[in-house]
């Protein structure tokens, strides 16, 4: 009634005439903006189809020159850092899933054990955005993205040692801590050469696995944060970065995702960015490795799966499974184990009908993917882990 009030009031106003013409140019604009978002729309596509090449161009060089240097391709991953030296003469890895670190060296090499003491104290000392600067992939789909993509996110990396924490306990330590530090590991480690077409040199070490905690301190801050703001349970949002990266800051996969809680750009990026800027963008390699927008993107997917896509359904134990195994495989999938088709609203008229235990089976049983069904497994019985940090 108010509402017709208004624009009988207004109609009155304007007069018949000049009131036709107000209402005229209120659709006129309204479809003007309709048709203006439909063409952003299509350039955004565009440009994530363009992304994507970009992404593929330059691992499928960088793969090729790995080969033709070292014989096999071994790269970064959800759980393990990769780096090169520019001459890929030496490679550097840790692994955050078995707290491993290795330095290799190819060719004859006249005093490895020095060369390994002076490559370990870079290595503990690396910063992300080093790191960022020395990765070619990253750096190359950056520099691309920047020049090619008008719809595009970007965002300084933190200038914090990715390693130092986990290997001392704090991020700053002092040349004599460092050179200390890197003896003890030289004289724990195991030194090996292999002889066959590529001579390798090898250091190895495993780390103790009560590094874990500490890895997760690190993020608590970010983590707490977003927790409070989304309404999602900080053991659940700890819970999903393990499971993702074990809190591997470098993380990818080649679909590609990025960083500590994998966001694939194309995917639940463009959910998450019209949700929180209002209209879809595209996140550059940048803005997902830097450590606050990371968990801040995947924190806000986890809202949108609690709170929108499955809002219906009625127990929260119940809703909590679905939004896990969303998380890795989307919601349509997710309906497809309880119906056998995408269709969400009969999905969650089934889970309704069931106990959060028969959920939680019927998800093991029938999620179309062996990789979901292990992740909600993983996920859900991380969550204690993370309930008193």
């Amino acid at each position: 009634m108010l509402v017709l009030a208004l624009i009988l009031l207004i109609g009155l106003s304007f007069g018949e005439e000049s009131f036709e013409e107000f209402l005229r140019k209120e659709q006129e604009g309204y479809l003007r903006e309709q048709e203006d978002f439909r063409r952003y729309l299509e350039e955004v596509n565009r440009e994530f189809a363009e992304y994507k090449r970009i992404v593929e161009r330059e691992f499928r060089e960088f793969r090729r020159e790995v080969i033709e240097h070292w014989g096999v391709y071994e790269g970064s991953d959800r759980k393990k850092w990769v780096e090169y030296s520019p001459d890929y003469r030496v490679k550097r890895v840790f692994d955050f899933e078995r707290g491993e670190l290795r330095i290799e060296v190819r060719g004859d090499v006249e005093n490895f054990r020095e060369l390994v003491k002076e490559e370990l104290k870079d290595f503990l000392t690396e910063t992300t955005t080093e790191a960022f600067r020395r990765d070619r992939v990253l750096s190359g789909v950056e520099r691309q993205v920047r020049r090619k993509l008008k719809h595009v996110r970007t965002a300084p990396l933190e200038d914090r040692p990715i390693l130092t924490p986990l290997i001392f306990g704090k991020e700053e330590v002092t040349r004599s801590e460092l050179e200390k530090g890197v003896e003890e590991l030289v004289e724990r480690g195991e030194f090996r050469r292999k002889n066959s077409r590529v001579v390798v040199n090898t250091f190895r070490i495993e780390l103790p696995p009560k590094r874990l905690l500490l890895k997760a301190k690190r993020y608590k801050p970010y983590v707490v944060e977003e927790s409070r703001k989304r309404k999602i349970s900080h053991p659940l949002i700890f819970a999903i970065i393990h499971t993702e990266s074990h809190f591997n800051p470098l993380a990818r996969s080649p679909v590609p995702a990025y960083g500590l809680m994998q966001i694939v750009p194309h995917t639940a990026g463009r959910d998450v960015t019209k949700f929180l800027f209002g209209k879809p963008v595209i996140l550059s390699p940048s803005y997902l490795y830097n450590a606050r927008n990371n968990i801040r993107i995947g924190t806000a997917y986890l809202h949108l799966l609690y709170y929108r896509y499955f809002r219906g359904v009625r127990n929260p134990e119940s809703r909590l499974y679905c939004t896990i195994a969303a998380y890795n495989t989307g919601p349509g999938n997710v309906a497809r184990a309880f119906t056998g088709t995408g269709d969400l609203r009969k999905a969650i008229r089934v889970i309704n009908r069931m106990t959060p235990r028969e959920v939680y089976r019927t998800l093991l049983r029938k999620l179309p993917y062996a990789e979901t069904r292990d992740y909600l497994r993983k996920v859900s019985s991380r969550i204690a882990v993370y309930r008193n940090l």
